[in-house]
């Protein structure tokens, strides 16, 4: 149990020796003004059940409280609540001394009890560019797979690139056509004659989404564009040796720059799936799901009637015969439960605008009998202050292009301060921080249901709500322990030399990390761990800004400094499960 709630539980077991009922320490909550107090027990439901007012009976319980041999200063009433304060030495002495005493441990759990967990997350396509709306998605799922491993989960994150269907098809049409080569007559003389035609330095993903965003307007621009696409299509569908050729050579563009970027991001996975593995057998599970009467034909396609789940009709197969999404989704699942077969969790982290389309995917596995059926992760589309991004519009913001500018931004911010202290290295190393923090903490601190705007002035900034801002106050606590020249001991006896409101103030959000993690866990939010940096942040800079650390002498610094180290780990570790790195200063 962690110290919140083991404060919780012992003002709720006081609670119910004097109402003379059960009062669980989750009835308690944070109290809304620090003033009023640290832990609140609004008094509704007791005084409904006593048919009495609330009020007076929140004034009638405080008064017959006992605190002594308790940590808790004192007890009130306001209004309808009762109001339990701690003891500043008592409630900072515990803080500190639980932190230094469990080291890393202090904010681990075993809820997960090492079971296995399947999360697939990071879906782009190839032979588009990475960019700003990947984002979120990437950056989700990498803090949830460190949050739900935290918490003793064994976590398998597994990636699923599209490096199939139409989207590859408009690609290498609009590559071959405005070269000047035949569609119908395409050959593997004329694929190495294509790709002589292209610099080294073209031959990445982003040019190939430069490609597909163009192909869109040329299709509307050619009367039988859509024809030549299916026809392409069609042909790397049947593994036409030219075609093929050309989609594996570009495929390795794309894929060479997905790593570039995972890597830079630290994302990592156990195993990365490709569509183009798994549509064989998507085409033979719906043959199979023909046979068995699951699916049927509609119009010379193939379809699942779920109309009676209220799920309408789900298309498994297009009428040309060629694979959809659905098609290899079957088989991905399929694919996933054969590498892991003791997963007891499977979650699927996907654009929330997609939720529909997962609904009827997962009712169709379970007609299949798969097992677990996996887990829905909605989050909200990333848009820009002019509107909505496309790929197949071209307007947006790259990976790359928000990357360097941030980049920029950061050195340049860096150089006006210490361009004539610092050395290069430090000064680059300190600047990709602030860089990586400013990008991933803006997507992290938001919750998954809400629409992310990208501002990219915002996004620069380092002032307000932001990862560059929850970077200094660790970096503030840091510089404290370095100035102080002063080996803490964490062996010794610690003082009961806290005296300030700010000290209680930090000490108690740091005791709270604990279970703000096992929330984001259980709730698959994020979010609720980069919110507490930011109030943690706060209470640092107000720690630093009222109470004296390296002015005082004796005990007292003693204290102090080992609150500062305290709160620095606790604070590290925080950011460190959102994958933003601390840098030595800024």
């Amino acid at each position: 149990m962690n110290l919140i709630d083991h404060w919780k539980a012992e003002a709720a077991k006081k609670l119910s020796a004097v109402t003379e009922t059960t009062i669980e320490g989750n009835e308690l909550t944070r109290a809304p003004d620090p003033k009023l107090g640290d832990f609140a027990f609004g008094c509704f439901k007791l005084a409904k059940e006593q048919k009495t007012n609330p009020t007076e009976l929140a004034q009638s319980i405080a008064s017959k409280v006992t605190i002594e041999q308790s940590d808790f200063a004192s007890v009130s009433a306001e209004g309808p609540y009762v109001n339990f304060t701690l003891s500043i030495p008592h409630c900072v002495h515990r803080v500190v001394e639980e932190i230094e005493t469990s080291k890393e441990a202090f904010t681990e759990s075993n809820s997960g009890e090492g079971k296995e967990l399947v999360l697939e997350y990071a879906q782009p396509n190839t032979h588009k560019v990475i960019h700003v709306g990947h984002l979120r998605n990437f950056l989700i799922g990498a803090a949830l797979d460190r949050v739900l491993t935290h918490v003793g989960w064994q976590v398998v994150p597994v990636s699923y690139f599209g490096d199939v269907g139409a989207h590859v098809a408009k690609c290498l049409w609009h590559l071959t056509k405005s070269r000047g080569f035949d569609i119908s007559s395409f050959s593997l003389t004329d694929v190495e004659k294509l790709l002589a035609t292209i610099p080294a330095e073209k031959k990445t993903g982003e040019y190939l989404g430069e490609i597909y965003a163009e192909s869109t307007q040329k299709m509307d621009e050619s009367p039988e564009g859509k024809e030549e696409v299916s026809f392409v299509l069609q042909k790397l569908e049947a593994h036409d040796p030219a075609w093929e050729k050309l989609w594996l050579e570009t495929r390795r563009w794309s894929l060479n720059e997905m790593k570039e970027v995972f890597d830079e991001l630290g994302v990592h996975f156990k195993k990365q799936y490709l569509e183009s593995e798994v549509v064989t057998r998507g085409q033979e599970l719906v043959d199979d799901l023909l046979e068995k009467g699951i699916a049927k034909k509609s119009e010379g396609a193939i379809i699942v009637d779920l109309e009676e789940k209220k799920l309408g009709v789900f298309l498994v197969r297009k009428s040309d015969g060629t694979s959809l999404y659905a098609t290899k989704d079957l088989a991905l699942a399929e694919e996933k439960l054969k590498d892991y077969p003791n997963a007891e969790r499977s979650l699927i982290l996907v654009d929330s605008r997609q939720s529909h389309y997962f609904k009827q995917l997962f009712a169709t596995l379970g007609m299949m009998d798969v097992k677990p059926i996996p887990e829905f992760i909605g989050y909200e589309f990333v848009t820009l202050k002019s509107g909505a991004m496309s790929s197949r519009e071209g307007n947006i913001v790259s990976y790359k292009e928000l990357r360097d500018q941030v980049l920029a931004y950061a050195r340049t911010e860096i150089e006006k301060r210490h361009v004539n202290e610092w050395s290069e290295g430090k000064i680059t190393h300190t600047a990709w921080c602030i860089a990586m923090s400013g990008m991933k903490f803006s997507m992290l601190k938001q919750d998954n249901d809400k629409i992310f705007t990208f501002d990219l002035e915002q996004a620069l900034s380092f002032e307000g709500a932001t990862g560059p801002y929850c970077q200094y106050a660790a970096t503030r606590l840091s510089s404290i322990l370095k100035k102080a020249e002063q080996k803490i001991d964490s062996n010794s006896e610690l003082p009961f030399s806290f005296d300030h409101e700010p000290e209680k103030r930090l000490a108690l959000i740091l005791a709270e990390l604990p279970s703000k993690i096992e929330t984001a866990a259980a709730e698959l939010r994020p979010s609720v761990i980069g919110q507490w940096c930011l109030e943690t942040a706060q209470r640092v800079n107000d720690f630093y800004r009222d109470v004296p650390v390296l002015k005082t002498e004796g005990e007292e610094r003693v204290a102090r400094m080992r609150l500062v180290a305290a709160a620095h780990t606790v604070l590290e570790s925080g950011l460190a499960l959102l994958g933003i790195p601390l840098p030595d200063e800024m």
